[in-house]
């Protein structure tokens, strides 16, 4: 992994906050705008996890990640409200209808001497598509409907930033998704 001090010029925006659950929708459009710079979109509902531009059943959503070059959005539920934050490039503040202190916080306003340290990283995920089928296996999790979108056969690898204060995790920033086969060794 390769590591680096942040400099204040290279900070990426941090920002987080929590809603009430009914202005999800409300919520993703004031992002939807960067979409197009943050390809991927992980929607996990109760009963399982789909890659789409929109969640299925947002009723029964529990967890979203939206990211790519641009960024990095991570939405929980927890009971009646929903927690975000967002690592990246820089936004337009402050995010329409989400002015609120409680809604929308910079981390940087509120910890302005936070030193962090950046490494690139990269992660295998689970199942392996073989050339020829449409499905992903897995051993370790035959019963999971494994599907990563745009892949080719090969393994999936994660490409993420992971940044650390005084050596804990303090934020990730999930970049991409590539195939790796075995002739590129996870290079691809």
């Amino acid at each position: 992994m390769e590591r680096a001090e942040v400099a204040e010029t290279e900070r990426p925006t941090i920002l987080g906050g929590h809603f009430p659950a009914e202005r999800l929708d409300t919520f993703l459009t004031v992002w939807r705008s960067r979409w197009g710079k943050m390809p991927w979109r992980i929607w996990e509902h109760v009963s399982h996890i789909e890659f789409s531009d929109e969640p299925a059943e947002p009723l029964y959503l529990q967890r979203a990640e939206i990211f790519g070059e641009a960024g990095h959005l991570s939405l929980r539920c927890d009971v009646r409200r929903w927690l975000w934050h967002y690592v990246g490039e820089p936004i337009d503040l402050p995010l329409p209808g989400f002015e609120s202190p409680e809604a929308c916080r910079d981390f940087w306003s509120a910890h302005p001497d936070c030193k962090l340290r950046r490494y690139e990283g990269s992660v295998m995920l689970w199942g392996e598509r073989k050339d020829g089928f449409k499905l992903w296996w897995d051993d370790r999790a035959a019963a999971a409907r494994l599907f990563y979108p745009g892949q080719a056969a090969g393994r999936v690898h994660l490409d993420f930033l992971r940044f650390t204060e005084n050596g804990q995790t303090a934020f990730m920033w999930y970049r991409t998704l590539r195939t790796a086969t075995p002739e590129s060794k996870g290079d691809a």
